[in-house]
């Protein structure tokens, strides 16, 4: 019986990521997450998204390869969070080079925030 072949998975921020039978490991940054950082929830909170963005930032320059971005917030309007923090990122090359993974627990916030990217 022949192999079958599957093609890599293949996502895009401003650069392609293939991710196939041969990836051993997938580096995701989770610290732009409201709910598991609290210095990241303290900063979009206090409407600090330049300094969230930097978070952003070192994550992909710490070798993140895929950008996990939550904000499912009981205090926070997720969906306004979700866009302005997308927006924000789509600005900032060295970020959005890199997949973005849209994480919530509402469908209206993931629908706003793939229409950012």
């Amino acid at each position: 019986m022949s192999e079958i072949l599957v093609p890599p998975m293949k996502l895009s921020g401003l650069e392609p990521v293939a991710i196939g039978a041969g990836t051993l490991f997938v580096n995701i940054g989770e610290r732009t997450n409201v709910t598991g950082s609290k210095a990241f929830a303290r900063m979009i909170l206090n409407g600090e998204y330049e300094q969230a963005l930097v978070v952003a930032r070192q994550q992909v320059e710490n070798g993140a390869q895929i950008i996990d971005i939550n904000m499912d917030e009981a205090m926070l309007d997720s969906q306004a969070a979700m866009v302005r923090f997308l927006n924000l990122i789509a600005s900032e090359p060295d970020v959005a080079r890199v997949p973005i993974m849209i994480d919530s627990s509402e469908w209206s916030v993931i629908e706003a925030g793939l229409r950012c990217i």
